[in-house]
C-alpha cells in the first residue's frame, strides 16, 4: 500500500478578520515570529472538521466513516493497521495461527485500563467479541465473526456460547473458526471489534453510544450534538501518552465552511471542494499544503435489485451505466482530483483488474440497451427517484447523471436528505436509485465483493443493493477459505465479471485522499485507507506542532 507522509512546511496560513477559531479552545493564539511567518502558540490540541454527526460511538454499531474516525481515537482492538495496511500488535501483544489456519491465540496485554481504572483482561476480549453476535445487541455488523465457530448460530439465537470464543486464562484468548479465513486478522481491525468495559454497557446498552468508554489514546469529554465533539489525552495510555492534549471533532456539514475555515487556521486540516480546486492550484501558499494519493473511497450508485425496474434487470442496469459521462464529471466538477471507476474492486491490493474497461460512455449503446430492456427512449420507464446525502459536490454530480440519463429518455428527480436520515433509507431498502459510497475497511478484496456484493449481506451489513448471484457468492466464499494469493485473484476475477455482466452498481469514480494541512502539524499520515476529510486510520497520537 503506498502511504503520503506529511513534510514540514514552515508557514501558518491567517488572514486578519476571518472565521473565529472555535470557543472553548483552551486560549490559543497565533503571532508572527519576525521573519514573516506566523509561530504556533496556542494550546496542542487539533480541530478535526466532519462533515456530519456521528451516528453512533458504540463500535458494534459502527456502519459510517463519521462515526468511525473519531471511535478509532477511543478503542483499542486486538490488533490494528500500520499505516502501510499490515497488521500490527494493539491490545494483543503477539498471536499464533495454527497450521491449519483455524486457531488463533492471542496474548493480551497486561496492565492496560480501560478509561474508567477498569483493568483489561482477555475477558473483557471475550465479552466484546460475544456481544457482537449477541441477538439482543443488533449488530449490524456481527456477520463479520461469521466464521467464528458458533457464531452465526448465536447470533440466530440457536445458541447461548460461542464456541469459538475461549478465555484460557486473565490474558490469553483463543478463537477457533470453521474454515481458514485469508484475511481474518485484517478483519479484526475493524472498529467493531474496538474492545469495550462490561461494567460500562450493562447498566445502560443504549447509553453507551453516546458515552463511549475504552483502552484508546483519547478518553471522551462532551458531545454537543450537530456541533462539537472534545476527546482529551489518556494519561495512561499503554503506548504512550499522546502529546495532544484534546481532539476537538467540529462538525461542518457544509464544504465550502470547511474551507473558509482552513484558511482562517479555525481547524487543521480539511477536504478541498472542487468548486475551489483551481483557487488552491493557483495559490502559491495553499498549494504547498495538499497531501493525499488515490484511495481505496468508491462513489458510486447503487441500484435496488429487490425492486422494479431494476430487479430481473441487468439491461437497464447496463444501460445507465454506459449513459453517464464519466470524465465530463472527472474533469468540470472534480478538477481530475479522482479517477473513473472501472471495477469493482480498487488497486492496491493483490488482486485488481487493471485492464477493465469498466462500462465505457456510450450514449448509443446505452440507447439500444435501454430498448432491449423493454422501455425504448424511456417509454413505459417511471421517472426515478435519486437519493444523496447534503454535500454541495453530490448534488453537482447528480445533476450531471440526470442530464446524461435525460439524453436517453430516462427522467431522474433529484432527492437531498442529511446523512442521519439518508442512511436508514437505503439500508431499509427503502430507496430505488441512491448514492453508495464504501472506503475499504482493510486491504483485501473481500470487503468489497463479500461485504457489499454477497447475499449474506443485504442491506445495513453492507450490501444495500440487495443483488444476489448465487454462482458470484460460489467464488466469493472460495476465495475466502483459499489462502494461496494467486488462486484467490483467479476466483476474484471470475466473481467480478459476474458483477460487471449483473451491473448492481452506476460506477462513477475513485476519490482521492487529497488533503488540505496546515504547516504547523507534523507527524500526520495519510494512507490510502483513508477519506477526506474523516481520516480514519490517521493515528492523532502521533501528531505534534511545529515550534511549540
Amino acid at each position: 500500500m503506498r502511504v503520503i507522509y506529511l513534510f514540514i512546511i514552515a508557514l501558518l496560513l491567517f488572514a486578519a478578520g476571518c472565521v473565529k477559531p472555535p470557543e472553548d479552545t483552551g486560549g490559543g493564539v497565533v503571532t508572527a515570529n519576525g521573519n514573516g511567518h506566523d509561530k504556533v502558540t496556542r494550546s496542542p490540541e487539533y480541530r478535526f472538521p466532519l462533515p456530519a454527526d456521528p451516528l453512533t460511538l458504540d463500535p458494534a454499531h459502527i456502519t459510517d466513516t463519521v462515526s468511525d474516525t473519531v471511535s478509532r481515537r477511543i478503542f483499542n482492538n486486538l490488533v490494528k493497521f500500520n499505516v502501510d495496511g499490515t497488521v500490527a500488535a494493539d491490545l494483543a501483544e503477539s498471536w499464533v495461527v495454527s497450521d491449519d489456519g483455524l486457531t488463533y491465540d492471542f496474548k493480551v496485554r497486561e496492565g492496560v485500563e480501560f478509561h474508567n481504572g477498569d483493568a483489561v483482561t482477555a475477558e473483557d476480549v471475550a465479552y466484546s467479541l460475544n456481544r457482537l453476535v449477541d441477538p439482543a445487541t443488533h449488530s449490524e455488523r456481527a456477520n463479520l465473526l461469521f466464521f467464528v465457530k458458533g457464531a452465526r448460530d448465536r447470533f440466530e439465537g440457536k445458541s447461548d456460547v460461542v464456541e469459538g470464543i475461549e478465555v484460557v486464562d486473565d490474558f490469553n484468548i483463543r478463537l477457533t473458526l470453521t474454515d481458514p479465513y485469508a484475511p481474518f486478522l485484517s478483519v479484526l481491525c475493524m472498529s467493531n471489534f474496538g474492545v469495550v468495559p462490561q461494567s460500562e454497557i450493562d447498566p445502560d446498552p443504549d447509553g453507551f453510544s453516546s458515552d463511549p468508554v475504552g483502552t484508546g489514546p483519547f478518553v471522551f469529554s462532551e458531545w454537543v450534538r450537530g456541533e462539537k465533539i472534545v476527546v482529551k489525552a489518556n494519561p495512561s495510555y499503554f503506548v504512550k501518552k499522546p502529546w495532544l492534549e484534546r481532539v476537538i471533532f467540529l462538525v461542518i456539514e457544509d464544504e465550502k465552511t470547511r474551507f473558509e475555515n482552513f484558511k482562517t487556521g479555525a481547524i487543521d486540516h480539511c477536504d478541498i471542494p472542487p468548486s475551489q480546486i483551481q483557487e488552491v492550484r493557483n495559490d502559491a501558499e495553499l498549494s504547498k499544503l495538499i497531501f493525499g494519493e488515490p484511495a481505496m473511497d468508491m462513489y458510486c450508485y447503487g441500484f435496488n435489485c429487490e425492486q422494479p425496474p431494476f430487479k430481473d434487470n441487468s439491461t437497464l442496469r447496463r444501460a445507465l451505466n454506459c449513459a453517464v459521462d464519466k470524465e465530463n464529471i472527472i474533469s468540470t466538477i472534480w478538477g481530475g482530483l479522482v479517477s473513473p471507476q472501472n471495477t469493482y474492486v480498487p488497486d492496491g491490493m493483490f488482486y485488481f483488474w487493471d485492464d477493465s474497461e469498466g462500462y465505457p460512455y456510450d450514449p448509443e449503446l446505452a440507447a439500444e440497451l435501454l430498448a432491449e430492456a423493454g422501455y425504448p427512449e424511456g417509454d413505459g420507464l417511471d421517472e426515478l427517484v435519486l437519493n444523496i446525502d447534503i454535500q454541495m459536490t453530490n448534488k453537482l454530480v447528480a445533476q450531471a447523471i440526470q442530464e446524461d440519463l435525460r439524453r436517453i429518455g430516462v427522467r431522474v428527480r433529484i432527492e437531498v436528505t442529511e446523512w442521519g436520515s439518508f442512511l436508514p433509507k437505503v439500508y431499509d431498502g427503502e430507496s430505488l436509485f441512491f448514492q453508495n459510497t464504501w472506503l475499504g475497511d482493510y486491504p483485501d478484496p473481500d470487503t468489497w465483493l463479500y461485504q457489499l456484493l454477497h447475499s449474506d449481506n443485504f442491506g445495513d451489513a453492507g450490501n444495500i443493493t440487495r443483488w444476489a448471484n448465487g454462482e458470484f457468492d460460489h467464488l466469493v466464499g472460495l476465495a475466502q477459505v483459499e489462502m494461496d494469493q494467486q488462486v484467490r485473484s483467479d476466483l476474484y476475477r471470475q466473481a467480478e465479471q459476474i458483477a460487471f455482466d449483473e451491473a448492481p452498481w452506476l460506477l462513477l469514480f475513485w476519490k482521492n485522499s487529497a488533503t488540505l494541512v496546515q504547516p504547523h502539524i507534523e507527524g500526520l499520515v495519510i494512507t490510502q485507507m483513508d477519506r477526506t476529510p474523516q481520516l480514519n486510520n490517521a493515528p492523532l497520537e502521533d501528531v505534534t506542532f511545529k515550534d511549540m
